[in-house]
């Protein structure tokens, strides 16, 4: 549902969408540029589609489908005290207090990284980019804090276990 969201929060892209779905855009119009440029997003999403005779037609079904089981029950959920650092899925900010850091910290480790397998820096990034785009700051932050090892020569890291 985020991905509609998202394709609806441009307000060209809206107006295009309201011009579909009711049947108010003609061909012309649906060929301009600026049509082209937010028509592929409502195409990708499933918002909109391509009819044989290539006309546009809204589809409302896809307000309807069910969210992907995965994304309603098993998103790790993030503990309490760091929600506020989180929106829509993404960490919007990096804790400044040190003890705040290292939970939230220690929560991308533990939901990002498998304890028994070691990760390539890229890997490592591509995990921490899910949530944040500074993955070499997080990437830093694990280090220094002991929640990943890293190899003398930087090429892989592994995730520490904590004491038990």
């Amino acid at each position: 549902m985020d991905q509609l969201h998202a394709a609806l929060a441009d307000p060209e892209r809206l107006r295009l969408y309201a011009r579909i779905v009711l049947d108010d855009l003609p061909a012309r119009e649906a060929d301009s540029a600026v049509a082209r440029k937010h028509l592929g997003r409502l195409l990708a999403t499933g918002l909109v589609e391509r009819l044989p005779d290539g006309s546009l037609r809204a589809d409302s079904a896809v307000f309807r489908r069910s969210p992907d089981p995965v994304d309603a029950h098993d998103r790790p959920t993030v503990p309490r005290r760091l929600t506020g650092f989180f929106a829509h899925g993404r960490l919007t900010a990096i804790p400044v207090r040190p003890v705040v850091r290292h939970e939230l910290l220690v929560h991308l480790t533990d939901t990002l990284f498998d304890a028994d397998r070691t990760y390539s820096e890229g890997e490592v990034n591509d995990a921490f980019r899910t949530v944040h785009d500074d993955t070499a700051a997080l990437r830093r932050y694990c280090v220094t804090d002991g929640l990943l090892v890293r190899d003398q020569d930087g090429s892989s890291y592994r995730r520490v276990l904590a004491d038990a």
